[in-house]
């Protein structure tokens, strides 16, 4: 009897995630914090129209409709994670409009890169869930030559603009690489799987060591001479991290170490910029009024916001270089302050852990592998976006995400969060699906001793 009531019981317990995505609170904090912006510029003296408010009537009616879309297409996953996707995107909706009209770039079709990213969201989520996934497999090959054809591309026909190359419209076809590079990787490591696992540093299997190096070193290469640090020190972490996962042996940290001290010979004995923004971060009072503006400015503004910031609406980014992008953190503590920055990175630490959970369930090496790069990608951005603005790391350019603007960043980012949504869903490759089913009993054959 016992037995019987104790089964029965864990039945009819409720699944640990049964509910559906909701956009309820987010939707409020939504509409409080557009008051608080339309407020402060009012206070202000500004003149306010009804085209103020179209930012955050486009995200709502976007984001709705996407919660519609999950709902309708039958969404299986946890409903934290699109949750905390909605909420971080509706911080930076509020961040970037704030910032319209007094910082250089955020005007024109500005609110519509939010939405945009969602529609790409919904189509990535769309494409990778229920085992779709796995079709990515064979194009690895095909990834990398398209990580090293844009960045070639780059070089030759794109625009430069403050040391980087921007293609048309101010676009920077280089973040297709947070998507192509960690497929190409996933790819090769999955194709020599057996090769490589618990191998450590000091062993590696020789053939596919070379194949890396010489393939690695000729991507580098490309991003050096783009100029593009921020991306070079990005996606060599995301390769320790990957390298890591796939051999099962912390000893490939110590590849972290020399990648840092071969980069940072490499940035002082041949880039300019790069040994400006070193010594800028090394001693920025040197140059206070040149090299070392930004940083102090940045610093300046994070200590004008004080424990509880001077209010949403109320900073002033027009004061704090590239605000929009690089310092946009500098601009949300100033307004915000401490409280509000360590609330955000509580979200990005929520965030990210909800990441990694959808790569550890994982039972394909492929799909485990992808999810790994994606979320180690992201994890990277934060940490040295918000490490350059509080000076524990050099300014690199990397973008904060679904926070710092441009429409490029801003779609990557959602795509990738596309992908995780597909692969944290049962149905395709994570462990709900791989139970195996449970063998039929056969009835037990009689003893001799109960025949007779």
């Amino acid at each position: 009897m016992t037995a019987k009531k104790k089964k029965s019981v864990r039945k009819s317990a409720p699944p640990p995630e049964g509910r559906k995505v909701s956009l309820t609170g987010i939707s409020l904090l939504m509409l409080v914090g557009m008051l608080l912006v339309l407020g402060a510029r009012a206070n202000a003296g500004e003149l306010l129209h009804l085209s103020d408010v179209l930012p955050y009537a486009l995200w709502g009616i976007s984001a709705g409709l996407l919660v519609l879309l999950l709902r309708w297409g039958g969404y299986g996953g946890s409903p934290v994670l699109p949750e905390l996707v909605l909420l971080l995107s509706a911080v930076g909706v509020l961040v970037r409009s704030r910032m319209e009209g007094s910082v250089e770039g955020t005007g024109g079709w500005g609110p519509l890169i939010q939405p945009l990213g969602f529609v790409w969201l919904w189509l990535a989520w769309v494409f990778s869930r229920k085992g779709r996934i796995q079709s990515f497999r064979p194009l690895w090959p095909l990834a990398f030559l398209l990580s090293m054809g844009i960045i070639g591309g780059l070089i030759v026909l794109g625009s430069n603009f403050r040391g980087a190359f921007y293609g048309p419209g101010g676009l920077t076809p280089s973040e297709l690489l947070k998507l192509l590079v960690p497929l190409a990787l996933a790819g090769f490591f999955v194709a020599a799987e057996k090769k490589w696992e618990r191998k450590g540093f000091w062993n590696p299997p020789v053939g596919q060591s070379l194949q890396l190096l010489v393939a690695w070193g000729l991507l580098c290469g490309l991003l050096v001479l783009q100029r593009d640090l921020g991306l070079l020190v990005l996606l060599s972490l995301m390769l320790v991290v990957m390298l890591i996962s796939v051999t099962r042996s912390w000893s490939w940290g110590l590849l972290l170490a020399g990648a840092i001290a071969g980069g940072g010979w490499l940035v002082l004995e041949y880039m300019d910029h790069g040994a400006r923004r070193l010594q800028a971060w090394r001693d920025p009072f040197a140059d206070p009024t040149g090299s070392g503006w930004q940083v102090l400015q940045g610093l300046s503004g994070l200590y004008a916001g004080g424990l509880t910031g001077t209010g949403l609406g109320a900073g002033a980014p027009e004061r704090l270089p590239i605000a929009g992008s690089d310092f946009v953190y500098a601009v949300y503590g100033e307004e915000l302050g401490y409280v509000g920055c360590i609330m955000l990175l509580i979200l990005f630490a929520l965030l990210l852990r909800r990441a990694a959970a959808v790569a550890n369930i994982q039972t394909e090496t492929f799909a485990g592998l992808f999810a790994t790069g994606l979320t180690a990608i992201l994890a990277v951005q934060v940490l040295v976006n918000i490490s350059g603005v509080v000076t524990l790391l050099p300014i690199t350019g990397i973008t904060l995400p679904f926070i710092s603007q441009g429409g490029s960043s801003i779609w990557v980012t959602s795509v990738q969060f596309g992908l995780l949504l597909g692969m944290a869903e049962p149905g395709g490759s994570n462990r709900k699906t791989k139970s195996k089913p449970k063998a039929k009993t056969r009835p037990k054959k009689k003893t001799a001793s109960k025949r007779k």
